[in-house]
């Protein structure tokens, strides 16, 4: 009886120490929550951001969402404003949570979420280090992509990162209309503000 006892307390603590680090490597591989649409849609994202009164607020399956109001190019087609600007949040794992992670975990995960949407083909993109007001450092990405009836977008992400949060707001709008939104996307991006 103590040999089956003793058996079972040493596979236990087998098991467990097997269980650690299983974590300990999907932390390192990715420490950020994976959740589905339901899940992310009904997120409280805590944050505050100045908008144009030409904007209007709306929320999709990943977050919240910005749109030029009535600046439609076809009410019934895919993308079908001007402009648009989409607020997200990825937050670490609790079980991740004992670890330091920086802005530039954040910007891995980013980039390999988005890999997986390019898998057909290179997902290229333009990497750039900036300085936003409230925050030390953001990661700035732009890439193109085209969408399923072959209309060419921009993107522009801007990805934070503060106290194992990460928050990516997303510019998109066709290039021919790119530069024209830029200005007052700028402002909303210099406006963000994580609540505490």
């Amino acid at each position: 009886m103590i040999k089956h006892s003793l058996i079972v307390v040493i596979l236990f603590a087998l098991f467990s120490c097997s269980s650690l680090k299983r974590i300990e490597k999907s932390c390192e591989k990715n420490p950020f929550q994976e959740l589905d649409s339901t899940q992310r849609a009904n997120q409280n994202l805590r944050y505050t951001i100045q908008t144009p009164k030409s904007w209007k607020k709306g929320r999709t399956s990943d977050g919240d969402s910005y749109v030029l109001d009535g600046k439609f190019i076809d009410s019934l087609g895919y993308f079908s404003t001007k402009a648009s600007v989409y607020v997200s949040r990825n937050a670490i794992r609790e079980t991740c949570n004992d670890k330091a992670f920086w802005i530039e975990d954040y910007l891995d995960y980013y980039i390999d979420f988005i890999n997986r949407w390019y898998s057909d083909t290179t997902f290229k993109y333009l990497l750039l280090k900036g300085k936003h007001k409230f925050y030390q450092a953001i990661y700035i990405i732009n890439y193109s992509n085209k969408t399923p009836d072959s209309r060419l977008f921009k993107y522009t992400t801007f990805l934070f990162f503060k106290e194992n949060i990460g928050y990516s707001l997303t510019y998109v709008s066709e290039p021919k209309h790119y530069e024209t939104y830029l200005p007052e996307v700028e402002k909303m991006i210099n406006s963000f503000s994580i609540l505490e």
